[in-house]
């Protein structure tokens, strides 16, 4: 053996111990290609199943008009975003339905969301009152008497009938009492009554008597005063 002899020591062969550190490196190992084999300390490896992936939970959708947020709007009503898809003329038409840009079928408009105008506050502040009176009517065939005078500021007028055994007749104009057959023209006020008669009237009433008896009429006037 020379000198240069333990310099160069002898090549490699090339074969490598699967076993070993260089074997296991180079991915020669019975373990790393999948063959079972002993685990050390003698003990079976136990493994955890594989996990199944789960989605998280999607709520079911909720009409976008409900509870404080209805204000009176039909369920079948479009939703905003519907309803600006529409607009736009987007791919999808309202509740999924493609737009005819696409499928040639005519699109049905949504309906209008419906709006309720409300007056808003306004004008001088006013008070109701009201003025009573009891005017006795003539007998029928006499000279008609007024009830109240032409006033647009009045509201409403009440009648009433205090007489238990006598019939009043009413109407706008005299001419109206008097054409009627036997003086039997106007509206009626029967004899009795227990409530008054309630009239949105701003006109002129007059009335008398439906026969010879003399009756009793409460009137109640409303007004609408400033203040």
């Amino acid at each position: 053996m020379g000198r240069t002899d333990s310099k160069n020591p002898p090549r490699s062969t090339g074969e490598v111990d699967p076993e070993s550190m260089e074997g296991r490196g180079a991915g020669a190992s019975r373990r790393t290609q999948g063959v079972p084999s002993p685990i050390p300390g003698g003990r079976p490896h136990i493994g955890n199943h594989p996990s199944v992936r789960r989605e998280p939970p999607i709520p079911a959708p909720q009409q976008e008009y409900r509870g404080i947020l209805a204000h009176g709007v039909p369920e079948d009503t479009y939703t905003t975003a519907e309803r600006a898809d529409m607009i736009r003329g987007g791919p999808n038409d309202a509740h999924g339905q493609h737009t005819p840009h696409h499928t040639g079928e005519r699109r049905e408009r949504p309906l209008p969301v419906p709006v309720y105008m409300v007056q808003p506050a306004g004008g001088p502040e006013v008070f109701l009152t009201a003025g009573a009176i009891s005017r006795t009517m003539p007998a029928n065939g006499g000279e008609p008497i007024r009830l109240c005078g032409r006033d647009p500021k009045r509201a409403r007028v009440l009648l009433l009938n205090e007489d238990a055994s006598h019939n009043v007749r009413f109407a706008q104009r005299q001419a109206d009492l008097i054409s009627g057959p036997g003086g039997g023209g106007g509206a009626l006020l029967p004899k009795g009554m227990t409530s008054y008669l309630v009239l949105s009237c701003q006109d002129e009433l007059w009335a008398w008597s439906a026969d010879s008896g003399t009756p009793a009429v409460s009137i109640v006037q409303e007004y609408e005063q400033e203040l």
